[in-house]
């Protein structure tokens, strides 16, 4: 499939923080933000069958939430 490429602005600290969990997860870094985007909460694309990010129940729903 054909892909467009998007230019995003971030701040450096953000992309260091992508690059740091794409590296974890052994992703590219346009695969890593495809699957952020994919997993967000209110995404309208498929959600990826690999949970990237959850709580320590392993529940996706409630890792919007740190630690207190």
């Amino acid at each position: 499939m054909p892909h467009a490429n998007v230019t995003v602005g971030m701040e450096p600290s953000m992309l260091a923080d992508i690059e740091d969990e794409r590296e974890r997860h052994g992703m590219s870094r346009a695969e890593y933000i495809r699957h952020c985007i994919r997993q967000a909460q209110d995404s309208p694309f498929e959600v990826p069958e690999t949970i990237l990010c959850a709580d320590e129940n392993r529940r996706p729903e409630e890792s919007e939430t740190g630690a207190a």
